[in-house]
């Protein structure tokens, strides 16, 4: 998928939670494939990968199951979902709903799965 589709999904889960703070997209090799919003937020966008690496060693995705973690702390909370081939993550405001937001979460990832297959039957009957 383009680049551009990862920062839109991105930034309409920006939209639709206005708690979350900061959203980051990850391929399963652990790779960050956007980040929203943008700006310089590096160490932020580093200790999130860190994250996700350290889901996928304590909760090893070889069985193709979801993965939903969530974790609070004094500043807000994090929420972390790994589905298929993808990983987000999220950081929002402590007083938050955790089913909202992993909803929102999984809303997003289910269209990016989408939009990829779509993409995936366009190059298959392009050739």
């Amino acid at each position: 998928m383009a680049p551009t589709s990862h920062d839109l999904a991105l930034r309409y889960l920006l939209e639709l939670s206005s708690d979350i703070r900061l959203a980051l997209l990850c391929a399963r090799d652990g790779e960050v494939l956007a980040s929203a919003p943008g700006g310089s937020r590096e160490r932020i966008v580093e200790l999130g990968a860190e994250l996700v690496r350290e889901a996928d060693v304590s909760f090893p995705p070889g069985d193709g199951s979801a993965l939903e973690l969530d974790v609070g702390c004094e500043g807000g909370a994090v929420f972390l979902i790994r589905d298929g081939d993808m990983t987000m993550l999220c950081i929002t405001e402590r007083a938050v709903l955790p089913g909202l937001i992993f909803y929102d979460m999984h809303a997003v990832l289910r269209d990016l799965e989408r939009a990829a297959h779509a993409e995936e039957r366009r190059g298959a009957t392009a050739l």
